[in-house]
């Protein structure tokens, strides 16, 4: 079996989709499944939503693809298949492999996109012999365009590094882990960092001037800013903090930051939103508070600091709850759709 994936993203750039692909790709190859990946080599970043992507608008990227098609592949995988130009080119392309897509996307702005195109992209989906949501999430969001018959697949994230660190904890340290877009929250978690004196708060990812200004008036001194920090060595910074907080006013189809850090043994405090929900077993592997609210979030870290017996017992749940998504799981389901499709 030889699998096609079309990502339309650039692969060298952070981001959970990209993540997602490459564990998927690893973990499908320990399954003897041999994956090609085709992503743009020249994109053009674009305003999403509540996000910035890089997207493959250069003629260079539509040259590359056709090439790809051209490749012999019993499936031809496409994430995001709707954004432009990859995705809806790959579906338009008569071949012989049968076309699998995912859609990740829990942004409002996919939603009425997805309404406003209603006939185009249900025409594109028509093409497709099997179509997987990301999560429940990425489900509603495109329930206007959806077929019948729709799997859920989880993100595919390798757990390995995180399961196998080892711990050191420094008291009341909090790690948030992103980039700082609004829809992130990271001035609510300054807000409530500013509540609890004694805590200290480590963030990794790229921040904006006004977010560095904040840290420095709320919290001084008591804010690390660690700029964008590779994947690799995330499970390290983990294990370093206490607990991370996810403080995220929506758009977020499940969390693979949140449920990395479950994987590594913190305990998380995280927005109380569908996506989050879902990654923490219905938040039972987490401390939830409502989203955008600065004095409800420094409430539960503090409850969560002042209660060493619930620190263990979160860090566990959320341990097993973390091994939903782990590569080997997600990589089986995967195998299993696409040998059902060969079959057919």
């Amino acid at each position: 079996m030889r699998i096609g994936h079309i990502l339309p993203y650039d692969l060298r750039q952070p981001g959970g989709v990209q993540t997602h692909l490459l564990a998927l790709v690893d973990a499908l190859s320990e399954l003897d499944v041999a994956c090609d990946i085709f992503a743009p080599q020249h994109p053009l970043r674009l305003p999403l939503g509540c996000t910035r992507a890089d997207l493959a608008l250069d003629p260079r990227n539509l040259s590359a693809l056709r090439s790809f098609l051209a490749q012999p592949h019993d499936i031809l995988h496409i994430q995001e298949p709707l954004l432009p130009v990859l995705g809806p080119l790959a579906l338009a392309h008569p071949t012989a492999a049968r076309k699998v897509v995912t859609l990740h996307s829990a942004e409002p702005l996919a939603q009425r996109v997805y309404r406003w195109t209603r006939p185009l992209v249900r025409r594109l989906l028509s093409r497709t012999d099997a179509v997987i949501c990301a999560s429940e999430v990425s489900r509603d969001i495109a329930t206007p365009i959806l077929p019948a018959q729709i799997q859920i697949i989880p993100p595919c994230l390798d757990l390995s590094p995180f399961r196998d660190v080892e711990r050191s904890p420094q008291p009341q340290t909090i790690v948030f882990v992103g980039r700082d877009e609004p829809r992130k929250g990271l001035p609510i978690l300054l807000r409530a960092i500013q509540q609890l004196p004694h805590a200290q708060l480590i963030v990794a990812g790229p921040t904006r001037p006004e977010t560095r200004q904040l840290a420095n008036q709320l919290a001084p001194g008591r804010v690390q800013l660690l700029g964008y920090i590779p994947h690799d060595k995330l499970p390290a910074l983990l294990s370093r903090a206490s607990c991370a907080a996810f403080p995220a006013l929506g758009g977020e189809a499940l969390g693979l930051v949140l449920v990395e850090a479950m994987a590594a043994g913190l305990p998380v405090v995280a927005s109380d939103i569908p996506g989050y929900r879902i990654a923490t077993d219905n938040g039972n592997a987490a401390l939830l508070s409502p989203p955008g609210d600065a004095d409800a979030l420094a409430r539960q870290l503090n409850r969560l600091f002042s209660l060493p017996d619930l620190q263990h017992d979160l860090a566990a749940r959320g341990h097993s709850a973390a091994q939903r998504f782990d590569a080997p799981v997600v990589a089986r389901q995967h195998l299993d759709l696409y040998q059902a499709l060969l079959e057919d």
